[in-house]
């Protein structure tokens, strides 16, 4: 191909392997330690003249091309594409306008305010508190340099103003998510900075480009808007598509055949800086089926450390159950108790704890084990069935028959029960169902759910919800709260329930931006859908009869689901060589009584 052979002679292979691995040059050769591989005697060669690479280690080789695909994780088309932008070479059918599309004014315009937040920071008086804050957290200078920290000033429109001064129109600035338009009917015209009196964190793609940002804020006041506000979804920003720090990172997770995740950006900028270069983060959102595919093309090994509160477990949940279905190895990150709430707070009081315990991490489904056992009777027969309930649908997630067995006779071996009655129950559960409404990243989602009766009542419920809030009572006032307990529905109820006495109101928009901010934003977004379709008409007098009905129909299959599930654990009980009676007429008392 004429455009493959140009960009060789534009982009010289040297050159562009020295962006990612360090070359000695020996004769007519450089040589390296291998990136794709763990070496203690370099044996990859590169050769200017003949414009090729080998590794005589692990035996990879080829072009410029095929060592990009390979340290990107890209196909040829991508590499293609990556390399052409480089050199500056137009390619046919693919190029045509695109340097003077949106998307790629949004990337120069992300990169202009990334150097003028850094140029703040670091050189303007009025950024002494920002940068005494980062001295406090420990931040070196040339760490600074490295992930290009910045910091604006808590004024309305002090980038607006930088950029209009250079030409560059609102429209943009608000594409790229750094300016807003003020509400006409409250406020007036004009517009304002999204992003003020922050300590600015660039958010870079897996090739480098400035997509997004977090601002930090320095002093919380009632008007500062949360702690972390984060560049909505733009033409470039997707926040289930990027990792943190993956640019830096990649070539060390190659190399290490390991990927560490944590949670902020501070973790992974406290982690590089002391020497663990193999660290990403999730900003703080649960892990989505394209961040894992994008960590898989480096990896199939992932440690993750994650807060211990319930909201950072049930994120952890939902990405760790996402990287099983895909195959990876996962382990869990356990900072030892007072040693640090994460990463950052760990190094920071004694690096060697953290480096321990990345490398003591264990394979996460100890983690849920114990999680699973925590404070559970294993004498009580309704006490391992949820237990088994909580584990056989992680353990139906592992692709690999042999890997899925070990469990499986693990968690028979540890109830009393045998493997086989686990097989039969596990059954039950579709490697499918996903713990939220909807993962619009994940595959899987493009399939139709397989719901049972209860789960499709509370959907319903949830519809309403969505199109008429002021109901929320509905939700719990008038319902058991088992009748939420194992349904796909169950953590998006109980994210509901949190937010509902803290929440400024019981509106549409209120609700909207309190979804807007959590995991749960894509769920929603498909049962608000639905309900515009479904609910949209229906008048009020109406809806309140359909939640009374609604209601009893729960309450009803609900009873329904119990009995079935009170018979399996009376069969589980009289199955033992010793049943406990009392046990028994417990369960009995439960029945008669639903």
């Amino acid at each position: 191909m004429a455009d493959t052979q140009l960009i060789k002679e534009k982009l010289d292979i040297v050159q562009t392997i020295q962006e990612y691995v360090p070359l000695k040059k020996a004769g007519i050769y450089y040589k390296a330690p291998c990136p794709f591989h763990r070496e203690k005697t370099p044996s990859f060669m590169v050769n200017a003249e003949k414009q090729i690479w080998k590794c005589f280690g692990c035996g990879k080789g080829g072009d410029i091309f095929s060592f990009i695909q390979e340290m990107e994780g890209l196909d040829f088309s991508e590499a293609l594409k990556l390399l052409a932008d480089r050199a500056g070479v137009k390619i046919d059918n693919y190029r045509s306008e695109i340097d003077k599309s949106q998307k790629n004014r949004i990337l120069e315009i992300n990169q202009k305010a990334a150097n003028f937040f850094h140029h703040i920071l670091t050189e303007m008086d009025g950024a002494s508190a920002a940068r005494e804050y980062l001295e406090k957290r420990g931040l070196k200078k040339e760490t600074i340099e490295r992930w290009q920290v910045g910091f604006i000033p808590d004024q309305w429109d002090l980038l607006t103003k930088y950029f209009l001064k250079k030409g560059i129109g609102v429209d943009d600035l608000i594409a790229a998510g750094l300016v807003i338009k003020k509400d006409a009917a409250r406020a007036g015209q004009g517009f304002y900075d999204r992003f003020r009196g922050r300590i600015m964190f660039p958010i870079w793609d897996v090739h480098g480009n400035v997509v997004g940002f977090t601002g930090r804020v320095l002093v919380e006041t009632e008007n500062s808007g949360g702690k972390y506000v984060n560049t909505p979804q733009t033409l470039v920003y997707d926040k289930s598509r990027v990792i943190y720090g993956l640019d830096k990172a990649k070539t060390e997770i190659k190399a290490q055949d390991q990927v560490v995740l944590v949670e902020g950006q501070m973790d992974v900028v406290a982690c590089h800086q002391a020497g663990m270069k193999n660290v990403v983060a999730s900003s703080g959102t649960a892990l989505t089926l394209e961040q894992i595919k994008l960590l898989k093309r480096y990896s199939n090994n992932i440690a993750m450390a994650f807060d211990g509160d319930s909201a950072g477990i049930a994120a952890a949940k939902r990405g760790i159950n996402i990287a099983l279905g895909e195959g990876l190895n996962v382990k869990a990150i356990r900072i030892p108790e007072g040693k640090g709430k994460d990463a950052d707070e760990c190094l920071q009081k004694n690096p060697e704890v953290w480096f321990g315990a990345v490398k003591n991490s264990s394979d996460v489904l100890h983690w849920f084990f114990e999680m699973a056992f925590l404070n559970k009777n294993t004498s009580d027969p309704k006490e391992k069935q949820k237990i088994a309930n909580e584990l056989l649908p992680i353990i139906g997630l592992i692709p690999f028959a042999v890997e899925r067995d070990y469990w499986l006779k693990e968690l028979a071996g540890r109830l009393g029960t045998d493997t086989s009655v686990l097989r039969d129950d596990l059954k039950r559960f579709d490697k499918n169902q996903k713990i939220i409404p909807s993962d619009k990243n994940n595959e899987n989602s493009k399939k139709e759910v397989n719901l049972d009766r209860l789960d499709m009542l509370l959907k319903r419920l949830l519809m309403i919800f969505i199109h008429s809030p002021q109901y929320i009572s509905s939700l719990w006032g008038s319902l058991k709260e088992n009748c939420w307990l194992g349904s796909v529905y169950e953590h998006l109820y109980e994210f509901i329930k949190n937010h509902y006495n803290t929440s400024q109101g019981n509106t549409a928009e209120v609700w909207k931006n309190i979804f807007d901010e959590s995991e749960f934003k894509d769920g929603f977004e498909d049962l608000k859908m639905i309900a515009q379709i479904q609910v949209q008409n229906i008048e009020e007098i109406t809806i309140k009869d359909e939640l009374i009905e609604l209601i009893v129909q729960i309450k009803d299959e609900w009873a329904k689901k119990r009995r079935k599930q009170i018979g399996q654990e009376l069969a589980l009980v009289s199955s033992e060589k010793n049943p406990d009676k009392q046990i028994m007429e417990k369960l009995l008392i439960e029945l008669q009584s639903i």
